[in-house]
């Protein structure tokens, strides 16, 4: 997540900053108690910190940076921001115990205002995209920062970010970033080998996807309290019995963090195709587990379609699409 719930932080002025040989941080806030002020890299080098008491001047710098996005972070509140060689004043009220409350206007922070009106909207961050028109907007590496701030899922738009980057500026931290990023999310691709999993089946047997290589596979990674997952397995049904067949098989992989939250679900909803458990749970926020890290999900349900020989087909399936899916794959389109 790249903190964009805290879009408070940067309403205010955007006039420019004074140029100079390096970053320039001052400003005065109210605060309810001393915060530390600190900007880091992506790359989770600190550039500088200081303490900030209430109403009482501060000044950082110059400090000689690469123009970049960073990390600033007031107390418990973080915001991923571009910043240049140029003076940044921090003005207003930050409340420590209600940061929505807060009223903070910047100054020097122009690219960064620039950057922010390319920033998809979309809460889910697997239908993020920028805007294909961001490319004649934008320069350098504010294309790779505009991706960090995204935070966008998906390999195709990322990977078409990466592109619009010329080579001689792939060298920053948030260049380097997005690159490991397009390698990491090309590893469950469409196209891509599904990773493997292993998970016990309603018998206590481990059950590996490989055991159904030669079937297409369709994979619906849940939980019981989710409900719009249950809602989409029912969905499911008729969609299985009218496409159900040998070369074709269903598999439910629950994400419950207890077992018998997962049994009391299969008495409710007898679903009759394979059922499995992924003890690890599911982890919401910034770590994502095992499975949702090999298959590139954060939220759940989340369907992906396998063919035969454990390949990548659809991901990220819902509704209708979970059977106009399962007929082209059946016609080799």
């Amino acid at each position: 997540m790249r903190y964009l719930f805290i879009f408070w932080l940067v309403l205010g002025s955007a006039l420019p900053g004074i140029a100079q040989e390096g970053l320039r941080l001052t400003g005065k806030v109210r605060l309810l108690e001393p915060m530390i002020l600190k900007v880091t890299g992506v790359d989770g080098k600190e550039v500088f910190s200081v303490t900030v008491e209430n109403n009482q001047p501060f000044s950082l710098g110059p400090e000689r940076i690469e123009p970049d996005v960073y990390i600033l972070s007031f107390g418990e509140t973080k915001q991923a921001i571009y910043l240049t060689n140029r003076e940044v004043t921090i003005k207003g009220f930050y409340d420590s115990r209600n940061p929505g409350s807060s009223s903070l206007s910047f100054t020097g922070i122009d690219e960064f205002m620039e950057l922010s009106k390319w920033v998809p909207t979309d809460l889910d961050p697997q239908k993020r995209t920028v805007k294909p028109e961001a490319k004649e907007q934008l320069e350098g590496n504010m294309y790779s920062a505009l991706a960090y701030l995204a935070d966008m899922t998906q390999y195709e738009a990322n990977k078409m970010v990466l592109e619009w980057i010329p080579e001689k500026n792939r060298n920053t931290a948030s260049a380097k970033w997005l690159a490991h990023r397009v390698d990491s999310l090309g590893k469950f691709a469409v196209g891509a080998q599904a990773y493997d999993f292993e998970f016990v089946d309603t018998e206590g047997k481990k059950v590996r996807l490989s055991d159904f290589r030669g079937r297409l596979v369709l994979v619906d990674f849940w939980a019981s309290w989710c409900g719009p997952c249950r809602r989409e397995m029912k969905s499911l049904l008729p969609i299985y019995e009218e496409l159900k067949g040998e070369d074709l098989e269903f598999i439910s992989v629950s994400l419950d963090n207890r077992e018998a939250d997962w049994r009391k679900m299969l008495e409710e909803e007898k679903l009759p195709w394979v059922m499995l458990w992924n003890q690890e749970g599911f982890t919401a926020g910034n770590e994502p587990n095992v499975i949702q890290r090999a298959y590139g999900f954060y939220s759940i349900p989340f369907i992906v379609l396998i063919d035969k020989d454990g390949k990548i087909i659809e991901r990220g399936l819902r509704g209708e699409k979970v059977k106009e899916a399962i007929l082209k794959a059946r016609q080799g389109k």
